[in-house]
């Protein structure tokens, strides 16, 4: 899409949630919004809170709505409805899934002249409401004019994108490769001094995998699992935990906001582990955190952009989903392998410098729209 010299092309974003609610897709809305210029480019985004008023913030204008309740982890709001209704945006800009936010398009007809999707996900979870809604959500993908993807390999993988291959836009997230100075005195590696450790990052609930890497650690000796996170599946694991006397092996370090802090404990980690089981994690942006670190990977053989990011036998090892004797066999090989080890954190930071730049991704962002 060309822009005019004076006059700003305006893009609308639309998802159930965003900033500061805190997610992946929420992340790559922010990182969107920050990469576009100012002085060329009109920021909105159009979603639902319960507790967060409309703002400005950062050159974007955040439209939230209040919503009646929560059904198939989307926001059912009428006001989200009347306020689509009353878009006019160059570009609308939706995020999937978000099928609440699809079926509402075709009831409210905002006023755009391109229709943009990003896909994250696979539908998972919405076999019920989906075999109403199924033919709806493919049409919406054949008038979209652009689908930006955040890795090549889901568009082969996911029966939605095959057909309209011609129309992805491989676009994935980016990350400040530079670490910041490390700090002289780790005090987790001095906490755990004469153990490995182990690390998994991101909320805690079911599709994650963690009760694997839990039950995994039950037949691994001297070494301990940090799990960075919170959610609605923390007493779960608190109870595996404790029902398998893993108090001292397992350590649920809850949510940690402070940026240095959390970089102490990517730093502090041997080998950051991504048990997920479902396809719904699409991407994994923690795998970029730890690999910039130089930090192995293992991941499960999901067919998502997660083994895009890193990759078997090169950055890490890849197991199957909800296997724990995979899992197990997978840390204990990298446990026993310091060059391995070595090998596979040096590709890692390798990778991210050179695919995942935030510098070169950013320039692609204006692309885009083009």
């Amino acid at each position: 899409m060309g822009r005019n010299e004076n006059k700003k092309t305006k893009v609308t974003h639309v998802f159930r949630y965003a900033y500061p609610h805190i997610g992946g897709v929420e992340t790559v809305i922010n990182q969107i919004n920050d990469s576009l210029p100012n002085e060329e480019f009109e920021k909105e985004v159009l979603c639902c809170s319960n507790t967060d008023k409309s703002s400005f913030e950062n050159g974007v204008k955040y439209n939230r709505c209040r919503y009646l309740l929560e059904l198939f982890n989307d926001t059912i709001s009428l006001e989200f409805l009347w306020k689509l209704s009353r878009v006019k945006t160059d570009v609308l800009h939706y995020h999937m899934p978000f099928i609440f936010g699809m079926i509402c398009h075709f009831i409210a007809r905002p006023k755009y002249k391109k229709l943009y999707i990003t896909y994250h996900a696979e539908l998972v979870g919405y076999d019920k409401i989906m075999k109403y809604f199924w033919w709806l959500y493919k049409y919406f993908y054949k008038i979209a004019d652009r689908i930006h993807v955040l890795s090549p390999n889901v568009i082969y993988s996911d029966k939605i994108l095959t057909p309209f291959k011609d129309k992805c836009y491989v676009l994935p997230f980016g990350i400040d490769t530079q670490v910041e100075k490390k700090v002289e005195q780790n005090k987790i590696k001095e906490q755990f001094k004469d153990k490995k450790i182990l690390l998994c990052s991101g909320r805690l609930v079911r599709f994650k995998g963690f009760q694997y890497a839990i039950e995994a650690l039950k037949n691994i000796d001297n070494v301990v699992l940090l799990i960075m996170g919170d959610g609605k599946y923390r007493e779960v694991l608190e109870e595996q935990i404790k029902l398998n006397q893993l108090q001292n092996k397992v350590f649920l370090l809850g949510e940690i906001s402070d940026k240095n802090y959390k970089n102490e404990v990517f730093e502090a980690c041997d080998i950051f582990l991504l048990p997920s089981i479902q396809r719904t994690e699409s991407f994994a942006i923690v795998q970029l955190e730890a690999m910039r670190h130089g930090k192995p990977i293992i991941n499960t053989n999901l067919g998502t952009g997660v083994n895009y990011v890193s990759v078997d036998k090169e950055t890490g090892l890849t197991v199957e989903p909800k296997n724990s004797e995979e899992l197990t066999n997978a840390i204990n090989k990298l446990l026993n392998n310091d060059n391995l080890c070595l090998e596979y954190g040096e590709n890692a930071k390798r990778r991210v410098e050179a695919l995942f730049n935030l510098e070169s991704i950013r320039e692609r962002y204006k692309d885009l729209y083009i």
